[in-house]
């Protein structure tokens, strides 16, 4: 373990106030079934007490309850973010120290910053610049004239083509490629003729960016990813896309190409956006919708094809009437023809 506090030592670091004994010793964080005598836990609503109650963690952190029977609360205002905080106490992420290992590759004009981490069979082309702290894992391939800002965490087995822009604080995980071609192609009498794709990708600052999820680069200018974004895995992108800040996409989700999505939107999983649309700010997608028009401003839909969330509950309660409304329409049938 990395440390060792208190409840009141805890308590004061993520804001939190005690109900029970404030001497208990904690060193670890757990969720309610896993947990063991010497961490603290957490509970989301009060649906979880009994949970709670039969954990073996002395120390719950909660914003629902003030009273858990035989346990220390430390009560707070938002529990997601103090157990958020609690995490990084008791696990604080690693720190990155400069290290180039002798089985990279790197190019003699590619230009690293301080305390780079540069890990075995990394290759880094010509003219590429990596930012200070920044980390890039076993494995992964840096193309040319790529520009990586600071303390960005790049694992192991990424791809990412010629002049790609990452910016800082981003995170991009295992078996990710960024800026493979787009799916350009033309029909020119029974010939398939691949359009060049000649643009570039730019990622902003604090974007997380799923396992095995694809970024095509644009056919001209750049797909664009804005800070703050959160992609799942397997989600594919495709070329001249443009997501907007803050917004946050599930797994498998699929955007085909210049499809333009606004700021803080939430995209459920198994999502598909068909080509050339614009989705407003702030709207809100079901799980396996299929979006196939323009969305404005806060909309919220779902189904395939995507409709308001309240006219397709209404339809789908409409729905469950019909062998009712079938078996009225039978008898007044068979009255008329006799």
């Amino acid at each position: 373990m990395n440390c060792v506090l208190t409840v009141q030592e805890l308590s004061e670091k993520i804001n939190g106030k005690i109900i029970g004994k404030s001497d208990i010793k904690i060193s670890g964080v757990s969720d309610l079934v896993n947990a063991k005598n010497s961490d603290v836990s957490f509970i989301l609503s009060p649906k979880y007490l009994e949970s709670a109650i039969s954990s073996a963690a002395p120390v719950i952190i909660s914003d629902s309850l003030e009273h858990i029977q035989g346990k220390t609360v430390i009560k707070v205002q938002n529990v997601k973010i103090a157990y958020i905080k609690a995490i990084n106490i008791f696990y604080p992420p690693e720190s990155i120290r400069g290290y180039i290992s002798k089985n990279s590759s790197i190019a003699l004009t590619a230009k690293l910053g301080i305390d780079v981490f540069i890990d075995d069979f990394v290759v880094v082309k010509d003219n590429t610049e990596i930012g200070d702290g920044s980390y890039i894992g076993v494995g992964s391939f840096i193309g040319k004239s790529c520009v990586i800002g600071k303390n960005v965490r790049i694992f192991s087995r990424v791809s990412i083509y010629d002049r790609t822009i990452i910016g800082d604080n981003t995170i991009i995980h295992s078996g990710a490629v960024i800026g493979s071609d787009g799916f350009g192609f033309v029909e020119n009498n029974g010939e398939i003729i691949k359009i060049p794709q000649i643009g570039n990708v730019i990622i902003g600052r604090n974007v997380e960016i799923g396992a095995n999820t694809t970024i095509d680069r644009a056919s001209f200018g750049s797909t664009f990813i804005d800070d703050d974004v959160k992609i799942d895995n397997l989600v594919q992108i495709a070329h001249n896309v443009r997501i907007g800040k803050g917004t946050i996409i599930a797994a498998q989700t699929g955007i085909a190409g210049s499809t333009q999505i606004g700021k803080y939107c939430l995209i459920a999983g198994q999502v598909g956006f068909v080509d050339h649309i614009t989705i407003g700010d702030f709207v809100k997608i079901g799980a396996q919708a299929g979006v196939a028009k323009d969305l404005p401003d806060r909309a919220e839909v779902t189904g395939s094809p995507a409709r308001p969330i309240k006219e397709l509950r209404k339809a789908e309660a409409y729905m469950m009437k019909l062998e009712e409304l079938f078996k009225k329409v039978k008898e007044i049938y068979n009255k008329l023809n006799k």
